[in-house]
């Protein structure tokens, strides 16, 4: 690390605040003054020069975005110690705290954060019996109270009072808080324990506090506590930034903490080295007049010289559009510009709607960050109430949420209605629908099949691994739509190939042959992603390098005698798949997937019964079969005496007679051995929630007084989640399988076979879990089988088509470097790519956003693999809740569709602003006095043009600015701050 090389890279304002002597500092950097470069700087100055360790230095932010650009940053220039410097948000870093030291605070070990929705949630059912009449106004109007008494300490009124105290106590029973709670408690903790305070302002010799304008009172609080002892605090703010004071944001923090630590001075980075001398005088004459930090600062432009700032008038919004296109297109194409360097900007999510449809009909590329957080995705708001529910089953609300969710309506509102007729618990009154005879068939099967669902993640969670349980939940979603490839894989044939642990297992190096340079290029791709650092590409001429320990894979025949461990991929195609690369992708399946072990030990059992009423019957016979390494090898049967008379009905399909078990124990005599046999193991039964469990369970209770603990899972489930279409009773599996059922309806011969059905079914879903596996391979793949021109056989097709999405996104891994390494023209190859994807599956959408949906949960919940269940719950919702708009934008040449509060700290070439109309920016809300916001209308009008402020500041070349005569049906007249621009412009 050279920290002269870092110093002689900043202007002499930059290096007059990195080099300050460890004292508080405060830095005023505006737009495109490189305060993160800035802020690196003085980190790595700490410990080069104050020789402050790494795992001393502190440095918060305000999105996960940010805190990951500053540590990529850090790692560019201190290596590997930067892992040890903590960065991170404010919430994150308070949540760690709460984590540590959980029962001072009064929480649970695995205390997980609720998001805004369940919040209001459950105000609107705390207040349901107080409150006749706009239920959800009041509920804003008490949440708004409760944010401004935790937040600003403000006197809540009595009414409010009441209601927070039961808020507070139902948080308390779920193990949850809310995002002010994680501030609100970390602050007390400190103030309660001033020997926990003092070993975090021990252990953070140096603290550093980005976007410092955004900071609320509490968070201060924190910040400062931690600081005042060794007073090495370096604060980056920009008051003409501070566009977060509706939530909470106090941007007089930037006065009280020069007040608190005797700064007379601030630090003022004057040079915009990101716009041009236009764009920098129109933001400032937006801002200038408001409320703002002495003394006066005026940002100079640095490079940029030739930028331009102009408006345009449309009578409609179609006319906007195409306009919008247009110029887009026009950049691409004429100016050569990357769309990653283009960016549409607007004052809410509903001006993007139509652009974005029409983006996609003109296959633009874009990407979105709407304001909207990733948990806001309609399919991750299901896998979080799903994650929600199973870590809490007994909150009610999470599931009345859950079931309007997957259920639909009218279904939930069947539910409350029985929950208020017969004055039960929701889940009651779900258990009772769903044995209703007078319901739908269908809507019977649905609510079977989402209760049973439920049923056996929550009963099999201590088994999953954090990936696993997602994967299981993610299969059980009603509507979450298949992929191509999910679709098709299913007919592909097996794959023999056998997993090699030795390959698995060790650290040799992998070699790649094909005699062709451009398809061993794509094969050394494809390994390397599964084996990471271990691939080498094998030549004529290194053939000696070869260890007898190495590997080697051949996608087509080599001369030479290879003494190597090697694989002749080259020999294992077929009929159905006629590319070396259709083969490398299954023999690259065959050694990611992996199989579940869960079901290696278990008990089958299945009840003969005196009748169809699980509330009332009999038992009869009761049979079990044990199963250790999925054989089985233990058998249990025994007639029962039901001491009641058989169902004829029953005893048509079972064939056992009153006299059949006269003679027999009754359950109070079998119920130990029964319990011997069945030990600690997984018990198993076909429609088992329905009818086995709860008939076992009552038994339980009456004998015993308590249910038994064993985990349970019905594969009834399980084999309708497989075959949605078919019928899954166990006549119908028996026969798909070619199974003999034995004596059909005597329990022992119905266990024996189910134990076999059961097993079936595990094999067909690991085979079909691992023909899809390794998707993010398709991409590669597809360029390789398109350039060998090996698209007849089926599953050639498939792998193509399923990767030609990604290949032509992009976001594609391998299409540009393939292009530049191989002196491809990159308009030409892609369109005869997309011309053979249309070719084989007409109206195929090239690029589809939701694609890489899956891929993302599963990347994210990659991250807590490794932690118990329970924690990894609790983990990964707290960091779901905290993933900011901005988190999800990617490094690809896509157009960038923001709000104006997701657009901060991002800069582009080009920047078109939407919506500059009155009543939209401003915003109709600022010039409205109501309770949710009491701030006066000024300083809600200084905040929208410190908004606009921001977007005007993340252009480096040219801005334009668009209004509309009629936007939503309504007629607009131009936004007030337009007016002033162009006013300001014609006077320059």
């Amino acid at each position: 690390m050279r920290i002269d090389k870092v110093l002689n890279s900043l202007n002499k304002k930059q290096r007059e605040a990195v080099e300050k002597p460890r004292i508080p500092v405060l830095m005023l950097a505006g737009p495109g003054t490189g305060k993160t470069r800035t802020l690196v700087a003085r980190i790595v100055y700490q410990i080069n020069h104050y020789k402050i360790p790494a795992e001393h230095i502190l440095a918060l932010t305000f999105s996960n975005k940010a805190a990951s650009e500053m540590h990529n940053r850090l790692k560019g220039i201190l290596k590997s110690k930067a892992d040890k410097v903590k960065t991170g948000t404010i919430h994150s870093f308070c949540l760690d705290i709460l984590r540590k030291y959980h029962q001072q605070v009064g929480l649970d070990a695995h205390f997980t954060v609720c998001n805004d929705e369940y919040q209001n949630s459950l105000l609107e059912n705390l207040i349901a019996d107080k409150v006749r009449t706009d239920r959800d106004k009041v509920a804003r109007g008490i949440r708004t109270s409760i944010d401004h008494f935790v937040i600003r300490e403000k006197p809540m009124p009595p009414f409010t009072a009441m209601i927070y105290d039961l808020y507070v106590e139902h948080l308390q029973k779920h193990k949850l808080i809310d995002f002010n709670q994680i501030l609100a408690k970390t602050k007390a903790l400190l103030i309660d324990n001033p020997d926990i305070c003092e070993q975090y302002s021990f252990l953070y010799e140096a603290i550093h506090v980005d976007e410092f304008q955004d900071t609320d009172t509490v968070q201060y609080e924190i910040i400062k506590m931690l600081a005042t002892k060794h007073r090495n605090i370096f604060v980056v703010a920009d008051d003409d930034q501070s566009i977060y004071a509706w939530r909470g944001a106090n941007p007089e923090n930037i006065n009280t903490f020069m007040e608190d630590f005797s700064i007379d001075t601030p630090v003022f980075l004057e040079v915009n080295y990101r716009s041009g001398p236009k764009i920098i005088d129109a933001a400032h004459s937006v801002v200038k007049d408001t409320e703002r930090v002495e003394p006066e600062k005026f940002l100079k432009a640095g490079d940029v010289v030739n930028d331009s700032i102009r408006t345009q008038f449309f009578d409609n919004e179609e006319q906007e559009l195409n306009f919008i296109f247009e110029k887009l297109e026009l950049w691409k194409s004429e100016k050569k510009i990357p769309y990653s360097e283009m960016a549409v900007l607007y004052p809410q999510h509903r001006f993007s709607e139509q652009l974005a449809l029409k983006l996609v009909r003109e296959r633009t590329p874009f990407q979105q960050a709407s304001g909207r957080n990733f948990a806001d995705n309609p399919q991750m708001k299901k896998i979080i109430l799903y994650l929600q529910v199973i870590r809490d089953p007994l909150d009610s609300l999470l599931l009345e949420e859950l079931v309007e969710s997957e259920l639909g309506y009218n279904p939930h509102k069947q539910i409350q209605n029985i929950q208020k007729t017969s004055k039960s618990s929701y889940r009651k009154a779900l258990y009772d629908l769903s044995s209703r005879r007078e319901i739908s068939e269908d809507l019977r099967r649905i609510l079977a099949t989402f209760i049973g669902n439920l049923a056996n993640l929550v009963n099999l969670k201590t088994f999953f691994s954090f990936g696993q349980l997602i994967n299981q939940i993610i299969i059980g979603l009603q509507d979450m739509d298949k992929s191509y490839i999910e679709e098709k894989a299913p007919k592909f044939e097996d794959f023999s190939a056998q997993v090699d642990e030795k390959l698995m297992s060790s650290r040799n190096a992998i070699w790649v042959y094909h005699s062709e340079p451009r398809f061993v290029f794509i094969a050394e791709k494809i390994v390397d992603v599964i084996f990471p650092g271990r691939v080498k590409v094998l030549l004529d001429e290194n053939f000696n390098e070869i260890n007898k320990s190495d590997f080697v894979v051949l996608l087509s025949p080599f001369k030479e005698t290879i003494e190597a461990k090697y694989f002749t991929l080259f020999r294992e195609t077929s009929k159905r798949r006629e590319s070396v690369f259709s083969t490398l992708i299954r023999w690259c399946q065959n050694h990611l997937a992996k199989r579940d072990i869960i079901f290696e030990n278990y008990v089958v059992f299945d009840l003969e019964t005196t009748g169809r009423n699980p509330n009332k019957c009999g038992v009869v016979e009761i049979a079990a079969v044990k199963v250790k390494n999925s054989e089985i090898v233990e058998n249990y049967q025994t007639l029962v005496n039901p001491e009641m008379a058989i169902d004829p009905e029953a005893a048509k399909v079972h064939n056992i007679s009153d006299a059949d078990v006269a003679k027999a124990p009754t359950m109070e005599n079998v119920w130990k051995e029964f319990k011997d046999f069945i030990g600690d193991d997984i018990l198993i039964a076909h429609n088992g929630y329905a009818f086995d469990f709860r008939i076992i369970d009552r038994f339980a209770k009456k004998i015993d007084g308590t249910k038994i603990n064993n985990v349970r899972y019905d594969s009834l489930i399980f084999a309708r989640q497989m075959y949605p279409n078919d019928r899954n009773s166990i006549d119908a599996l028996s026969q798909k399988f070619e199974l003999d059922p034995g004596n059909r309806h005597r329990a022992l011969d119905d266990v024996k076979v189910l134990h076999h059905i059961f097993q079936k079914i595990l094999e067909e879903k690991h085979n079909n879990q691992k023909k899809v596996s390794g998707d993010f391979l398709f991409e590669y793949a597809a360029l390789a089988i398109f350039l060998e021109n090996k698209l007849v056989a089926y599953e050639d097709k498939v792998i193509f088509l399923a990767g030609v999405q990604k290949l032509l996104s992009p976001y594609s891994k391998i299409f540009e470097e393939y292009c530049n390494s191989h002196n491809y023209k990159n308009e030409e190859l892609y369109g005869q790519i997309a011309q053979k994807a249309q070719q084989l599956y007409p109206g195929i959408l090239l690029y589809n956003h939701q694609d890489d949906f899956k891929r993302r949960v599963f990347d994210i919940a990659a991250e807590f693999e490794n932690l118990p269940l329970n924690l990894a719950m609790a983990e990964f919702l707290s960091l779901i809740m905290l993933v900011n708009p901005t988190d999800k934008l990617s490094q690809a040449d896509a157009v960038s569709l923001l709000t104006f509060h997701a657009a901060k700290g991002l800069e582009f070439k080009k920047v078109i602003i939407m919506g500059m109309e009155d009543d939209s920016m401003p915003s109709y809300f600022a010039y409205k006095e109501n309770d949710y916001d009491d701030r006066p209308v000024d300083k809600k009008l200084d905040e929208q043009k410190r908004l606009l402020y921001v977007g005007l500041t993340r252009a480096k070349e040219e801005i334009i600015m668009t209004a509309v005569k009629n936007r939503f049906g309504r007629a607009q007249k131009s936004s007030p701050f337009l007016r002033d621009i162009i006013k300001h412009l014609k006077e320059k």
